[in-house]
């Protein structure tokens, strides 16, 4: 690998709640110590995953546990580091460190409080995705119901106390993560905020429609305001034709599609986004272990000199790839520092 990699977005906290030694290698799972090295995985940002079912008067707990789940498995082994600034950042990618930095998913967590927000903030959580699959009262979500709280109002994004929300993350310096918002709350944010946001795993909507990538016009926002996209590594977020062959019955039996993904369909979505957003709006948000349908030949963390190796195939030069492996979310991370 001739670059350490950032993945923006990995659901292996679940991993380690259920008692797994992410330091030793690990069966069937994507993320462990031993793959993140063999990856050059130089940040692996683990996202504490908050169920929407989960109760509203426990989430914030809920959250806590996990952050302190992984507080400790940071603490654990001399290979691993926290990042919580872009400074960390460059020390980890210098040195034969890994860097772990917490992040949310779900706003959910704060229980729709400011003061729990900035208590993430001083348990150096810097990245919380809004939403996940279903409305909060706040911010819509592009594939949920729920309660949103806008009396007929059909175009639901932000409502009053999102926006402050989003003010308060450009305060204390919280990165918002876009994906899983609707596509209203996606302009509503992205024009709220005074720092670039970030869509942490989506993908490109023209080349698959799934409600979670992001349409062109949000990816040209993305990169003209200087924000950024990690591209998901999940098929039926990847592949048009997977995505037709995956019916709501088989989700739920557990039965993939007959259809094969290559790896390769992963850079044609780096193609297309560097090509519609630009080289300097693209990065990588694997969603690994939280995934379990994955391309041919993705096999975890330890994948990434793969797609190097495809990247460098494609005419892709040495700095285009930096960028896409580390150097934007570096850049953005700076200027939420």
């Amino acid at each position: 690998m001739a670059y350490k990699v950032v993945d923006l977005h990995c659901d292996s906290v679940s991993l380690l709640m259920e008692g797994k030694d992410l330091r030793q290698p690990v069966p069937n799972v994507h993320v462990d110590l031993p793959r993140l090295r063999k990856g050059g995985v130089g940040l692996q940002v683990f996202a504490v995953y908050v169920p929407p079912e989960t109760d509203a008067a426990k989430a914030f707990d809920f959250t806590c546990e996990r952050l302190d789940t992984l507080e400790k498995f940071i603490r654990s082994d001399d290979l691993l580091c926290p990042v919580v600034n872009s400074g960390d950042l460059k020390s980890a990618l210098e040195r034969d460190k890994t860097g772990i930095m917490l992040a949310v998913e779900n706003g959910l967590a704060i229980e729709g409080s400011l003061e729990k927000l900035e208590q993430l903030r001083r348990r150096n959580v810097r990245i919380m995705t809004l939403v996940h699959s279903k409305h909060l009262p706040w911010v819509a979500s592009c594939t949920g119901d729920g309660p949103f709280d806008v009396d007929g109002d059909q175009n639901r994004g932000l409502n009053a106390f999102g926006g402050q929300v989003i003010d308060a993350m450009n305060d204390l310096g919280i990165i918002p993560d876009v994906s899983h918002s609707s596509e209203t709350a996606f302009w509503d944010i992205i024009r709220r905020s005074n720092k670039p946001v970030i869509a942490s795993h989506s993908c490109a909507y023209s080349i698959c429609s799934a409600p979670r990538n992001l349409r062109d016009d949000q990816l040209k926002a993305l990169g003209t305001s200087g924000g950024l996209a990690g591209v998901n590594f999940y098929s039926a977020f990847l592949s048009q034709s997977f995505r037709d062959g995956y019916t709501k019955s088989m989700r739920d039996e557990g039965i993939l599609p007959d259809v094969r993904v290559p790896y390769t369909i992963i850079a044609d979505h780096i193609d297309y986004m560097v090509n519609i957003a630009g080289e300097d709006a693209v990065a990588l948000g694997s969603d690994f272990d939280g995934i379990h349908a994955a391309p041919d030949g993705v096999t975890g963390s330890d994948f990434y000199p793969v797609l190097e190796t495809e990247l460098r195939s494609r005419g892709y030069t040495d700095k285009r790839i930096e960028k896409i492996f580390n150097l934007n979310f570096a850049r953005v991370l700076r200027e939420w520092d």
